[in-house]
């Protein structure tokens, strides 16, 4: 697909849901890889989402988005889209 809102981005799939349980260096790793070559990166995964949970990116995490934003695309800034959800039980997103 060539037009857009993203043409000519680069999008490319991180493996990093298949460890036994999450933790800041891998989230780090996967936000901030490779960011001169993937322009966008959508992420689907986050806290337990029951609709009291609330948590976000840790040190590590931050650091490496602060850098994407900041030096991704040939400093333009990588791209970063959160999935989103209630927690509730007629949640569709």
């Amino acid at each position: 697909c060539g037009v857009g809102v993203a043409y000519n981005s680069k999008v490319a799939g991180i493996r990093m849901l298949d460890q036994p349980f999450m933790t800041d260096i891998i989230e780090a790793s996967s936000i901030s890889h490779m960011p001169q070559l993937i322009d966008i990166y959508s992420a689907s995964w986050g806290p337990t989402d029951n609709g009291k949970t609330v948590d976000g990116p840790r040190e590590l995490t931050l650091q490496a988005m602060a850098d994407g934003v900041n030096k991704g695309r040939g400093g333009k800034g990588s791209i970063y889209v959160w999935a989103s959800g209630d927690g509730g039980s007629y949640d569709d997103c």
